[in-house]
């Protein structure tokens, strides 16, 4: 995997879980090989993925690095498995509150997906089971554009 450095001495690998220093923002994110990253939405939520290694992993970047990362908000859930496979229903997060969200299935078909976002399919984040079971189930989107965009 290429590492991504744009206007930052940090260089950021994916999978890498970074954090904004000298910021009044809290949020750790994870970042992809597509250059997009995903909220951990709560402590709770990043506790699920101790694997990754914990606060101690999370890597301090400036804002503005931080910012050259889109932040994404689609996730499917890689445990579930109804015929031994990662369930290929994607969602989209609405986020409700400072550490509340709810999931909402986006019921289209791929084509559609990348006909109105050619990045779809890019942006998508895989959740395990805690996670997906942590958040309220909300109203289906049909398309693209129902999805939340997150900023701080």
């Amino acid at each position: 995997t290429t590492a991504i450095r744009i206007y930052s001495a940090v260089e950021i690998q994916p999978g890498d879980m970074t954090s904004a220093i000298n910021s009044s923002d809290p949020d750790i994110y994870i970042t992809n090989e597509h250059g997009f990253k995903r909220l951990f939405l709560n402590p709770i939520i990043f506790s699920f993925y101790g694997h990754l290694g914990g606060f101690e992993k999370v890597k301090s970047i400036d804002a503005s690095t931080r910012d050259i990362y889109q932040t994404s908000g689609l996730f499917k859930n890689c445990e579930t498995s109804p015929a031994g496979q990662a369930d290929e229903k994607i969602y989209g997060l609405e986020i409700v509150g400072e550490d509340s969200g709810i999931l909402h299935w986006v019921n289209i078909t791929g084509e559609k997906a990348v006909s109105e976002d050619s990045d779809f399919f890019k942006k998508v984040f895989c959740i395990n089971n805690n996670e997906f079971n942590w958040y309220q189930k909300g109203s289906e989107y049909t398309s693209t554009n129902q999805i939340p965009t997150y900023s701080r």
